[in-house]
């Protein structure tokens, strides 16, 4: 019922600015911004698997004499916020194409470093629908309860990321060079940090452990670096709203076995293509994006499967499928496995232009669909589970296509920065009932 009323009161916002838009000062079309920009704001936004999120974070631009805008030379993300459940995050994100620029033309470096704490980890077991969802579990009110917390368990995550991407002169093409590395903590819930009181049952982790479902070493987590190498062409004429081009890419990402603490190693691939096609008018975008993530040799540890390879981060996390960043209104991290295709496409409408106090404003909605599915099996032993439960938890079969529907609202300001709102409904109940959430940028 508070979403709906998030939703409803959205929605009533959005339909209030477009029916006063005509009112609005029109953008001068020759708006150039120089030097430094930024701007310190509170980190509140809301995400139906996390909750209301409370901090502080600030984007700052270097735009040098602007003959570039709305390029930058430099952004530099900040943000620390937590949520009240106990979650946290610190962020820092660099991005340029100018810092290497004395070094060879065309470079553009990109660093991230992210520390995040999870208490309430959603894990609901591997491919897809072949891992069965009881939602009356998780429900107080019904006689099935076991916790709130049953699909969660604890978890850490330490990550350094580094890029470098060049782009080859005289084309829209390039290559890229990155290393990731992640020190994951996991463990059961630590039901004394968190807010609701959890009954002192076993979930779904802990089963998955007892059963040896989840190796015992990598229960606990572990320290992982892998090598990224890519190629890729990117036509878009803007980066932040995009309204014409293609961004397609693949990354191949490389872990040698003494790259981790679990002895595995792993190659695999991820091949992205989005596209953006005007319709009529800048302001109006169909944008869609499809990924294909595979494994190629080796093993993923548990703790990695959910995350999808990128050289460019636009949040704090790339992972799903499921939730805020991969397919909106379906249970974050809902879909795990070795590998997984994901499409999401988006109607996006910049209805309202103006200017005010020194910057450029935009106001915008978008429709969207977001669909995914397993493509390669995560390896499940399922002999130490016992057999008089085994069909609770485990469906036999292939997994089915997932997919939720929704709309959202966009504030943009000086054309980099973005906040977003969206709420999504899933297709299935296997996949959860809605979800809203407030954040920053575009989805793709």
């Amino acid at each position: 019922m508070h979403t709906m009323r998030r939703v409803a009161m959205a929605a009533i916002a959005t339909l209030a600015l477009a029916t006063t838009s005509h009112a609005m000062v029109e953008a001068d079309s020759s708006f150039v911004k120089k030097g430094f920009s930024f701007g310190i704001l509170p980190a509140i936004s809301y995400d139906s698997d996390l909750g209301f999120q409370y901090g502080v974070l600030s984007n700052l631009y270097w735009y040098g004499d602007g003959s570039r805008f709305p390029a930058y030379d430099h952004s530099l993300y900040l943000e620390c916020s937590r949520y009240p459940a106990g979650t946290m995050l610190c962020r820092a994100y660099y991005d340029s194409p100018r810092t290497l620029n004395r070094m060879s033309d065309g470079l553009r470096l990109t660093a991230d470093v992210t520390w995040y704490r999870d208490l309430l980890t959603d894990f609901y077991g591997f491919n897809g629908r072949k891992a069965v969802y009881h939602e009356e579990w998780t429900d107080r009110d019904d006689s099935r309860y076991k916790s709130h917390a049953f699909y969660a368990h604890h978890r850490r995550m330490l990550r350094l990321m580094a890029g470098v991407r060049y782009d080859i002169p005289g084309s829209r093409a390039y290559a890229q060079l990155g290393v990731t590395a992640f020190n994951f903590d996991c463990g059961p819930i630590k039901r004394g940090e968190l807010r609701r009181a959890a009954p002192d049952t076993p979930g779904l982790y802990d089963l998955y452990c007892q059963w040896g479902v989840i190796r015992p070493s990598e229960a606990d987590g572990g320290t992982d670096v892998f090598i990224r190498l890519g190629a890729g062409i990117d036509t878009r004429d803007k980066e932040a709203f995009p309204t014409k081009g293609v961004w397609s890419e693949a990354l191949f990402a490389f872990e040698p076995r003494a790259f981790t603490s679990n002895n595995s190693g792993f190659a695999r691939v991820t091949l992205t293509h989005r596209q953006y096609v005007s319709i009529g008018s800048p302001d109006l975008v169909v944008a869609y994006r499809l990924t294909l993530q595979n494994r190629l040799g080796g093993r993923v540890a548990y703790y990695l499967l959910p995350h999808i390879t990128t050289n460019t981060l636009t949040s704090a996390t790339s992972q799903g499928l499921g939730g805020s960043k991969t397919m909106r209104g379906v249970l974050r991290n809902r879909i795990v496995a070795d590998g997984v295709a994901l499409a999401n496409v988006e109607l996006r409408w910049l209805f309202a232009h103006f200017t005010l106090l020194g910057q450029q404003w935009a106001i915008g909605t978008n429709v969207f669909g977001d669909f995914g599915i397993t493509t390669q099996n995560y390896e499940v032993d399922k002999n130490g589970v016992p057999d008089d439960v085994r069909s609770d938890y485990f469906r036999n079969g292939n997994d089915k296509p997932h997919g939720s529907a929704g709309i959202g609202l966009k504030i943009h300001k000086d054309s980099n920065f973005i906040i977003s709102a969206d709420y999504g409904r899933a297709m299935c109940g296997d996949d959860g009932d809605n979800g809203f959430y407030v954040n920053l940028n575009y989805l793709f």
